[in-house]
């Protein structure tokens, strides 16, 4: 027997020759009949042989009640013929299906045998009287993400509750739309604070995406299958095409996180009202060996990098602010606090200053240019947007040579990514993620709340050659004019999609 559990898209891909030769089902599973298994299947693909001819496929797990699994199959025509006969947790008589070897490098979740079902195949349910089923999965931690960030040969499987989205967007990649909702998962492991974002993107989206947004007041629990680890907000969950989704799956782990939920649901409403999850949250971020890079060894192509290095702008002069949409923060031409309607959100509020400058980050191999927002910003500046605002419009300089002097005895563990657009001189800059002070005497970040969980590796790389010593050619910043009509705000605002974690908009003590 067999208990439907995943369901995916019919998948297109390539058709390869040389496959190993088809065996009968009875060759491997003469007991079959026997089994009671659960499917989970994928969403539909499409790719091209080396013929040029397109080929389908759709991808089910079975279980059975002792956990084993083997991977199914279905073919082309065969899809619409046989796919509806197959639902999540649903159990199933299968016979007359084909059995194969898996090739190595299309093996997924330890599967070596695959069932081909046909036309041919013989497919029955059976009622069954099970509330649980005795499946168990293997979940990835929401504190061990990190190890699997932006790392294309890896993905993660995890188990979270639902409790808030984020609007659905429209992006346009390559000539392509594609559509995206950013949901927001907890989980009983985590401290209530920490929340990670799932984003569904098209088909998922349009299905699991639809039935989460359907029961969000039930607190749905999903379990995520093979999803990817991105860098957003410092770490963020992502689907992709081999992905699969269950939304409240009957297992015993889902059944309690939902009850943990409904027993907290006071304090999710709180975490819900904050919004923290829209916000960097650096303690998912950190590795637990987080390593940090040489800056002459930063390159553009990296999308993030960590760096222990020194903050300096004295050098600069620039205005310390920008006026942005109090929604999004995208630079916009209103004026302070006129109500608008914001071209890139398409939200309307009022118009608010939003603290942002250039600093260059430098250690003992180089320098380069980066950029700081928002809290982050007015946190190193000690002043607020508003208050840089009032001294610019008034034409008076912000009294920063307290800041600049107490900036020169500090070091820094800086998360940074580069951004599209270089400077005049052909650097490439860089946007701050985060910072925390360095303390010398213990050599690792303290973070609030946590003094002695982040580490930072005395490993350091290879000097490069190619230096970027302060004085040369392709040196580090002297003066770089930064009136606001010299930089593009709305293409650097753009990497605001890390918002800091300090929502505290008053004037930020001095640095000591």
């Amino acid at each position: 027997m067999f208990l439907l559990l995943f369901t995916s898209a019919v998948l297109t891909f390539f058709v390869f020759t040389g496959m190993s030769s088809l065996l009968l089902i009875g060759d491997i599973m003469p007991d079959m009949k026997n089994w009671s298994c659960i499917i989970t299947v994928q969403e539909k693909q499409q790719v091209t042989d080396s013929m040029g001819t397109p080929t389908k496929k759709q991808k089910f797990v079975f279980y059975d009640s002792e956990s084993s699994k083997v991977e199914g199959i279905i073919f082309n025509a065969d899809i619409a013929r046989m796919s509806p006969m197959l639902q999540v947790y649903k159990k199933y008589k299968i016979s007359n299906a084909d059995v194969r070897n898996i090739p190595p490098k299309f093996q997924t979740l330890g599967l070596t045998k695959q069932w081909v079902i046909t036309s041919k195949t013989v497919i029955e349910e059976v009622n069954g009287s099970e509330d649980i089923m005795p499946v168990k999965f293997s979940f990835t931690q929401f504190a061990d993400l990190a190890e699997y960030m932006d790392d294309r040969s890896k993905s993660v499987d995890v188990l979270g509750v639902v409790i808030s989205s984020l609007a659905k967007k429209t992006i346009t990649k390559n000539s392509k739309q594609s559509n995206v909702q950013k949901f927001v998962l907890l989980n009983e492991e985590c401290e209530m604070s920490q929340t990670v974002l799932l984003s569904l993107w098209d088909d998922f989206l349009n299905n699991e995406g639809q039935v989460l947004l359907n029961n969000m007041q039930s607190y749905p629990v999903i379990i995520g299958r093979r999803l990817k680890v991105t860098n957003y907000n410092g770490v963020a969950l992502s689907t992709w095409f081999d992905s699969a989704l269950l939304v409240d799956p009957p297992i015993q782990e889902a059944r309690q996180l939902k009850n943990w939920a409904m027993r907290n649901a006071k304090l999710i409403a709180e975490i819900i009202d904050a919004k923290s999850y829209i916000k960097y949250n650096p303690a998912l971020c950190f590795k637990p060996d987080q390593k940090t890079t040489l800056i002459c060894n930063v390159i553009p192509s990296q999308k993030t990098a960590w760096v222990k290095a020194k903050l300096s702008f004295d050098h600069i002069f620039q205005k310390y602010w920008y006026m942005s949409c109090a929604k999004c923060c995208r630079a916009t031409a209103a004026d302070y606090g006129i109500e608008f309607t914001c071209n890139s959100c398409k939200e309307k509020g009022p118009a608010m200053p939003r603290c942002r400058f250039d600093v260059d980050l430098s250690d003992d191999s180089g320098v380069i240019p980066a950029s700081i927002f928002g809290d982050l910003a007015e946190n190193i500046l000690t002043f607020t947007a508003l208050e840089a605002m009032d001294h610019f419009n008034q034409n008076l300089e912000l009294p920063l040579d307290f800041v600049h002097a107490r900036l020169k005895t500090k070091t820094f563990l800086v998360h940074i990514k580069p951004v599209q657009t270089q400077l005049a001189d052909a650097r490439q800059r860089y946007t701050i993620l985060y910072c925390s002070e360095v303390e010398p005497e213990f050599g690792h970040a303290q973070l609030t709340g946590e003094p002695e969980s982040v580490s930072v590796s005395a490993h350091q790389q290879t000097e490069n050659e190619h230096l970027l010593m302060t004085g040369d050619g392709g040196s580090g910043s002297k003066v770089r004019l930064r009136l606001s009509q010299k930089f593009d705000e709305a293409e650097t605002v753009d990497s605001n999609d890390f918002k800091s974690s300090d929502a505290n908009s008053k004037k930020k003590a001095k640095l000591g």
